[in-house]
């Protein structure tokens, strides 16, 4: 198996209204895609880590991945987080 030394790290996120911490994560694909294939958003509630969203394709480069994930953060913040 080749060295995916190439790939981006998870992103650290933190959303903009109640401080969440999330980490968006990718899955690169099988063929050693430039490109993320799928993002995972993770967060930790309590003890447990629950994934709080995944999206697959839709974008056109890492950064736009990025952008993604952060809206699925914000969106799994603003309906599960009261105010």
């Amino acid at each position: 198996m080749p060295l995916l030394v190439d790939r981006m790290p998870p992103v650290d996120y933190d959303d903009p209204i109640h401080d969440v911490p999330f980490v968006i994560a990718f899955n690169w694909g099988d063929q050693h895609n430039p490109i993320p294939e799928e993002i995972i958003v993770l967060t930790k509630v309590g003890n447990d880590i629950i994934v709080a969203a995944t999206r697959q394709t839709g974008w056109s480069s890492y950064e736009e991945a990025v952008e993604v994930g952060k809206l699925a953060a914000d969106k799994f913040v603003s309906k599960y987080w009261q105010d």
